[in-house]
């Protein structure tokens, strides 16, 4: 038996404007980005702000490299949004090998640097899964990539990623990537009558993975959502309030005891629901 991944380390957001895209994020948040640099490696920019124990990773394309075609067409073809995930592994090699082992199909391992613009150097090693069911997601398994300087920030703001939607029309095989070869706890699989659709929720270091069943999706599989989560619900709400965001009224969430408003003009179009807990 492999190890286990340890956590939804990275998600990866591809914008046309890295600073005007930043700019918004920094407020939502209410911090600064841990990091700004660029890749050459990959043929990207990016500003990268921490969440816990995620980092959101605003992305664009600078020049030739690994990623900057995928990112390009990308950005033509559905616009900006959520790009990939990277998941951490404490054991790269071990997990690769066994990954191949356990008939995952994978991409040569790729290594390399962000270079920060304060002259940091964070080096890289990963693989990307191209199994067909969920290539689209542009998942990658990595090393420690971690682009955060362990600040302390006010529990007034966003405070960490709640959840990740994901739109497929094959529950059942995301479940066997997931579950099955990648080792990710299934917290709960159910059909909900009042959506008539099936969902999955996958639990890792502390994100939830959502997989809504969607009969009328015409193309692979795709991110739809995030949901961020605030440890002091009502005074986070109001504060957004103040700074120009949108909500909804609070509503009671799904789950008993949470409270969830969802934001009227997302960030990059992106679905977004703020979520916490009663008080």
């Amino acid at each position: 038996m492999f190890k286990m991944l340890t956590r939804v380390q990275n998600i990866f957001l591809a914008t046309k404007n890295l600073e005007e895209t930043s700019r918004k994020f920094s407020i939502f948040f209410g911090r600064k980005s841990n990091f700004t640099g660029q890749s050459k490696n990959l043929g990207i920019d990016i500003i990268s702000f921490g969440l816990n124990k995620t980092n959101i990773c605003l992305i664009s394309p600078k020049s030739s490299g690994i990623w900057s075609e995928t990112i390009n067409n990308f950005l033509k073809n559905k616009g900006e949004g959520i790009f990939g995930i990277n998941f951490s592994s404490d054991n790269l090699e071990s997990d690769y090998n066994n990954f191949v082992k356990n008939k995952l199909k994978l991409s040569d391992k790729i290594s390399g640097n962000f270079e920060g613009n304060n002259k940091s150097q964070i080096k890289f090693s990963f693989f990307n899964i191209l199994d067909n069911d969920i290539k689209s997601l542009n998942i990658l398994i990595s090393n420690e990539i971690d682009f955060q300087n362990n600040k302390v920030y006010s529990k007034n703001n966003v405070s960490k990623v709640n959840q990740l939607v994901i739109q497929t029309d094959d529950p059942e095989s995301i479940k066997g990537i997931f579950e099955g070869k990648l080792r990710i706890r299934l917290a709960l699989d159910k059909t909900f009558k009042e959506w008539a659709g099936r969902m999955l929720f996958f639990r890792l270091g502390g994100v939830t993975l959502e997989v809504v069943e969607g009969k009328d999706i015409k193309q692979n599989s795709q991110y739809f959502g995030i949901g961020w989560h605030a440890d002091n619900y009502n005074n986070c709400y109001n504060a957004l309030l103040k700074d120009g965001f949108s909500f909804s009224e609070i509503r009671k969430g799904r789950k008993k005891g949470t409270l969830v408003s969802t934001l009227k003009k997302p960030i990059l179009n992106i679905p977004t629901i703020l979520i916490g807990l009663e008080e």
